[in-house]
């Protein structure tokens, strides 16, 4: 009896294996998502979506502190229900991954491609991953993320292979007013990316460009919705006055750091994934370009070396070794546009007086993405080669999974011993200080409240019922562990 290969039970049985894979992502980010708690800006929404209209609220915050019309929405109209959220994110993080597997339309591995992008989603650096993945207010980057992977999706469908149906058109006409309401950089990804899209019809197919125009003055109205808003115009000059004042030069100058870090160094696995996968793509094409042999090189070094500075000059390279790239012909322009989209989004944000990691997410998932891609350049032509690449690569993903485990299945423990706390001091509202266990640092994003911090300390008691009179005191341990977090207090 002949025993199939692992190529042809992969190929026979794919898409019960994707299927499998698609439930996997959901249940993981489902369990993560249920063991972390509301917490930071989660608490100010919370209680304002309970005791008023989302609508009215929505608007009262357009006018007083924020432009960011459906952000704010999603803010008062979620924030109150975690359980409903506990669905949407992990919903949202599966769809995300299977989009990123039909962007790069593998055809010779995509069980292995989908692993492989998996283990990339899992590779982000700790404070994206605290400031995205498990944070109800940090679920309004990832939205935007997700409509503008819709977005890449059909107009990719439009631009290169002619199809368009009248749904399709409407949707994106839908996207490009809705994403930029939700975040500045997200506006202005979306306004950058529609640019790009203008210049490559102009000169490939100039019958589209009306249309793609029309996109792009739809973009720009939802751009000019978040950009004039009264509430983030006076929260510029109060809260931002100093940044304000400073030129655009020195504006620069003080986001460099931050731009390299949120774009290269911050989340490591992510980078090295990039860059091993464009050194893959270079190795596959080193035949028609011998030049390609000093990118392997140089890729290589900065892996070792880490430096952002170095990241980026690669990142140029590799650009202009895709356009240089006549064999490979239309081909090329698809990861251009996502790198020069990815470089946008981060490069935005030298302007802006908040640039925290969470804002790097478009940059980083724009990058999974061109890794995915180039994924296809590596060479599983034999049976030693696509073992070694599947052992490779569930090893890796195991590993971040666990790692994913152990720092949520104590944030649970911790979520245990902190509502004990709270239900302890909500009956006592007498007691004077309150002392509650702190999270630690790099698990979850704003779940301890700062002394200074009026606004969400008023929040957090109000949130959970405390009395306004308490004095809380978040304490840390010196270990986290069950026995350290369930020890009686002294």
């Amino acid at each position: 009896m002949k025993f199939p290969s692992l190529k042809q039970l992969l190929e026979e049985h794919e898409r019960l294996i994707l299927a499998l894979l698609c439930v996997v992502v959901f249940l993981f980010f489902a369990l993560i998502t249920h063991w972390t708690p509301v917490s930071g800006d989660d608490w100010v929404y919370a209680v304002g979506g309970t005791w008023n209209s989302p609508f009215s609220e929505t608007l009262l915050m357009y006018r007083t502190w924020s432009g960011r019309v459906l952000s704010e929405l999603w803010g008062f109209l979620v924030a109150p229900h975690k359980g409903l959220w506990n669905l949407l994110n992990p919903l949202l993080f599966t769809l995300i991954g299977v989009l990123l597997v039909v962007l790069t339309e593998e055809k010779n591995h995509t069980v292995l491609s989908a692993c492989f992008l998996f283990l990339m989603m899992l590779s982000v650096g700790n404070r994206v991953r605290m400031q995205t993945y498990t944070w109800i207010m940090g679920t309004t980057y990832v939205i935007p993320l997700f409509l503008f992977l819709i977005q890449v999706f059909l107009l990719k469908r439009w631009v290169i292979r002619n199809r368009l149906t009248k749904p399709a058109w409407i949707l994106l006409c839908l996207l490009n007013f809705c994403i930029p309401l939700y975040m500045e950089n997200a506006a202005a990804l979306i306004c950058g990316a529609d640019v790009l899209v203008l210049i490559y019809l102009w000169w490939n197919d100039r019958r589209k460009v009306g249309k793609m125009a029309v996109l792009t003055v739809i973009a720009i109205c939802g751009t000019l919705i978040i950009l004039l808003s009264p509430g983030a115009a006076a929260r510029l000059a109060n809260d931002n006055a100093e940044f304000q004042a400073l030129t655009l030069t020195q504006k620069i100058l003080q986001n460099w750091p931050s731009f390299l870090s949120h774009m290269y160094t911050e989340s490591r696995g992510v980078t090295t994934g990039f860059f091993l996968m464009s050194a893959g793509w270079a190795f596959a094409h080193r035949a028609h370009h011998k030049s390609l042999y000093l990118y392997i090189l140089v890729t290589l070094f900065a892996l070792v070396v880490h430096q952002g500075i170095l990241y980026l000059f690669l990142t140029f390279w590799l650009i202009g070794n895709l356009i240089a790239m006549e064999e490979i012909k239309s081909e090329r322009w698809f990861p251009v546009y996502l790198i020069l989209c990815a470089l946008g989004a981060n490069l935005v944000m030298l302007v802006s007086p908040i640039f925290d990691s969470r804002s790097g997410l478009y940059s980083l998932y724009l990058l999974i993405l061109v890794s995915g891609v180039m994924f296809q350049s590596v060479d599983c032509g034999n049976k030693i080669k696509r073992v070694t690449l599947y052992v490779g690569v569930l090893v890796l993903l195991g590993v971040r999974m666990v790692s994913y485990y152990d720092i949520y299945h104590m944030v649970h423990l911790i979520n245990i011993r902190r509502n004990q706390q709270i239900e302890y001091y909500r009956v006592r509202p007498d007691a004077g200080d309150a002392w509650l266990l702190a999270y630690p640092d790099e698990s979850i994003h704003s779940a301890n409240v700062q002394e200074g911090d009026d606004t969400h300390m008023y929040y957090f008691k109000e949130y959970y019922y405390l009395s306004q009179d308490l004095h809380l005191v978040f304490y840390y341990l010196d270990d986290y562990n069950a026995d350290t977090i369930f020890a009686p207090s002294e």
